[in-house]
């Protein structure tokens, strides 16, 4: 298969018209999970993946190409012309709102609104685009009428072709974690049928008798059987078309909700041909879920929307300042927080995993959670008492807040089995969250607790007061180690007010932070990232509260730590697991029960990642005393190992989650 190939060869397909292919280098290897783009688009084709030639247009392969390969090369050689860049850099209307009439209205099949294009029949029973995630197969239907005005000239329709490959190639390149790759049909359908712009429905007026020259049926329905064809053809996860006419039609643009299709006006109204680019683009966010955000679409900022049901928080008309540039309010290829959760964006990290072993279900899931790559924060979970431990499917939420630099999340004893409790950095500010135990499951928050953050915070909920209180530890924004707690006893459970400590270390970039068995009712004990150096710090149980350190206890760390105790050992051992600052993960232990609490040297494994950014470790209990269950994220990526209980103590993996 050519995908095969072009993944043993670390190439990532973006466009594929039959055997042409528009492709982006790959960095790392297979185990390396999902792409990071690292060069251009390039094209591919005819031969095949074998050698990955690149191709050019002279007539002898022209000549032996069919009509959709040609049009895909001729599109990728036009959109490299000097005269297309030249066009790109100053195209019309760069940055305005869609505002004007007949602009990007969005139609539901069987429920149009009012003053749009009424549409008969309705979607297929499955869903042709719930998410724009993996593989699109991309119907282009070209109407042609029977004079001048209602005909494409041969440059006309390479211009289409390359337009929608320069606006899906967008979404690809925007988002390489999602594995975005689309598949094309294109046809060119000539009719005999007049311009009659006074016909009660001007879309079927053309599409009718099209989608019966293609052999479906006249109707709406049958744009539905032809997507559903090019899905199953292509072996695709979804499926959409557009149409590109002349005839005349109510809207220049417009798209339905959910899909099945596109229709645009060629002339692209006042916005011109160069701009069908965003167009498309800004429709095929309708066909995957997006809301309209521009003031005269009448959008408010609530509503659900796409696969996530996200408010429509960038709205012109109620979000602050008129909300942020963005594709789906104007036109400019740019996301605000809240698209990438309507287009179903889940895949795609970039910040520091946490994972927790939960007392939801009979084994205890593992709950895990990182800062999304565009907004909010990803949610899955591992169904442990499911066979195959099946991890779920991604959830963003609060993409209210905008990119997400780090956090840290435990399983509490409110609620029952015990809420979620999470605290985010976003820029210097940390907010809280917290989730119910059931049966909403809700996520609330965010509620601001502190500024003058940097790096990764830790939290934990200790054996100090009845309750529990939580211990929070984070680097500040100047100098040292912030510290605050919760005082779960107290009516409001207020926060503490900010101790620092560990000034002398200057900037420090991470904590992880536990509560021991060492005093009573437990010491707390920290490490420290500055650099590439760990540092260790405890604080006595009481009654003096005093920490003591840092005392230098390994180098050539390059991420996030994570330290536990664990059940190895009669007083338990330490295990700490860091990023290597060059490849892998490093991994260290201290013998609690031998005199000085010596640590073990450095081993170092998961080399085949390369670069890690943060690892988040526990002791679970799978085997006895309990296997080491390991989340790192290289890049864009999370990818999980496992140390069995012993006798062979190996890491197993790596196995990419998201």
């Amino acid at each position: 298969m050519a995908g095969d190939a072009a993944a043993a060869q670390n190439v990532s397909v973006l466009h594929r018209y039959g055997r042409v292919l528009v492709v982006a280098d790959v960095s790392g290897g297979a185990t390396a999970g999902a792409p990071r783009l690292t060069g251009p688009p390039r094209l591919v084709g005819p031969e095949g993946l074998t050698a990955l030639a690149e191709v050019s247009t002279p007539a002898d392969t022209l000549a032996d190409l069919s009509e959709v390969e040609r049009l895909g090369l001729e599109a990728f050689a036009l959109r490299d012309s000097d005269h297309y860049v030249t066009a790109k850099a100053n195209r019309p209307r760069q940055g305005e709102t869609w505002d004007m009439p007949g602009c990007a209205q969005h139609v539901n099949p069987g429920a149009p609104e009012a003053g749009a294009p009424s549409v008969v029949g309705a979607p297929a029973a499955a869903p042709t685009s719930a998410y724009l995630e993996g593989s699109v197969a991309v119907g282009i239907v070209i109407v042609e009428g029977p004079t001048a005005a209602l005909t494409f000239s041969a440059a006309e329709r390479t211009k289409v072709v390359a337009e929608v490959q320069n606006g899906l190639g967008w979404y690809a390149t925007a988002n390489p974690a999602a594995g975005i790759s689309f598949t094309y049909d294109i046809q060119v359908v000539t009719l005999d049928v007049a311009a009659d712009p006074a016909a009660s429905d001007l879309e079927a007026h053309w599409r009718d008798p099209a989608m019966a020259s293609l052999g479906y049926a006249a109707s709406f329905n049958g744009v539905s059987d032809y997507v559903e064809h090019n899905r199953s053809a292509f072996g695709t996860q979804w499926t959409y078309c557009v149409f590109f006419t002349k005839y005349p039609i109510d809207w220049f643009a417009y798209a339905s909700i959910g899909g099945p299709r596109i229709v645009m006006d060629y002339a692209n109204d006042g916005w011109g041909p160069d701009n069908i680019d965003r167009v498309f683009a800004h429709e095929t966010g309708h066909i995957f879920g997006c809301p309209d955000e521009y003031a005269a679409s009448g959008c408010t900022c609530g509503g659900s929307w796409g696969r996530y049901g996200a408010p429509n928080g960038n709205c012109q008309n109620c979000a602050p300042s008129g909300g942020v540039s963005c594709l789906m309010k104007g036109n400019d290829f740019a996301t605000c927080h809240w698209t990438p959760s309507h287009l179903g964006w889940g895949h795609g990290v970039a910040g520091n995993p946490v994972l927790v072993q939960s007392r939801f279900g009979g084994k205890g899931n593992f709950e895990l959670v990182a800062p999304s790559r565009f907004s909010g924060i990803d949610f899955i979970w591992r169904n442990n008492d499911a066979p195959g431990l099946p991890w779920s499917q991604p959830v963003t939420f609060a993409p209210e807040v905008g990119r997400v630099d780090a956090l840290t999340m435990i399983q509490s004893n409110f609620g029952s089995p015990g809420n979620l409790e999470l605290i985010a950095r976003t820029g210097d500010t940390l907010e809280f969250f917290w989730r119910d135990s059931g049966p909403a499951f809700h996520w609330n928050g965010p509620f601001q607790i502190a500024s003058g953050a940097a790096g990764t915070p830790c939290v934990i909920q200790s054996r100090f007061g009845r309750q529990g209180n939580f211990e929070l530890v984070y680097p500040s924004a100047d100098a040292g180690i912030n510290f605050m707690w919760r005082n779960n006893d107290a009516p409001g459970l207020p926060w503490s007010g900010v101790s620092t400590f560990g000034q002398v270390l200057g900037h420090v970039d991470d904590v992880t932070v536990i509560q021991s068995n060492f005093g009573s009712p437990g010491n707390l004990e920290l490490i420290a990232r500055t650099g590439d150096t760990l540092e260790f710090f405890w604080r006595d149980s009481g009654p003096t509260f005093g920490w003591s350190g840092p005392s230098k206890m390994a180098a050539g760390a390059g991420g996030t730590p994570s330290l536990i105790q664990s059940r190895f050992g009669n007083q338990g051992n330490f295990e700490l697991v860091y990023p290597s600052a060059d490849v892998g993960i490093n991994f260290m232990w201290r013998n609690n029960d031998a005199p000085g609490l010596p640590w073990s040297g450095v081993s170092t494994f998961g080399q085949a990642l390369g670069h890690v950014d943060d690892v988040t470790v526990i002791q679970s209990n799978f085997g006895s005393p309990g296997n080491l269950e390991l989340i790192a994220r290289a890049g864009d990526s999370l990818h999980f190992f496992w140390r069995d209980s012993g006798p062979a103590f190996a890491w197993n993996g790596p196995y990419r989650v998201l």
